[in-house]
């Protein structure tokens, strides 16, 4: 498997079917001499801002300490979760019982719904 090619950026859907945001990043651990094994998928905008480059990865990470609460980091899928790779990465999680939207949450509460015709 290619990882970046096959992983990364890829849609992720959870066990219901309903799209949860793409993989935006993996985690890796090596242990030993052996080969690097992965061990979670990351989601998340802050993953993705510091895959584009250090000083959005920081500006990211200050906005989101800001803004944030409590949840500034991005969410952990367990590799052993992955049900499936093929045009989408089907995994064995309920979306709805993670925080993987907290970041779009948030921008609907405080800014989408104050637009005209944001509000459902």
């Amino acid at each position: 498997m290619l990882l970046v090619h096959d992983v990364l950026d890829k849609q992720l859907t959870d066990r219901h079917g309903v799209r949860m945001g793409k993989a935006d990043g993996l985690v890796m651990l090596q242990e030993g001499d052996g080969p690097p094994r992965v061990v979670s998928i990351e989601v998340g905008s802050l993953t993705l801002a510091r895959r584009l480059g250090r000083r959005l990865g920081r500006w990211a990470t200050a906005l989101a300490r800001r803004w944030g609460g409590k949840h500034t980091e991005s969410y952990r899928i367990p590799w052993t979760l992955v049900r499936g790779i093929t045009l989408e990465i089907a995994v064995d999680v309920d979306a709805e019982a993670t925080r993987v939207n907290v970041v779009e949450d948030w921008l609907r509460v405080h800014v989408v719904e104050h637009l005209p015709g944001g509000r459902p």
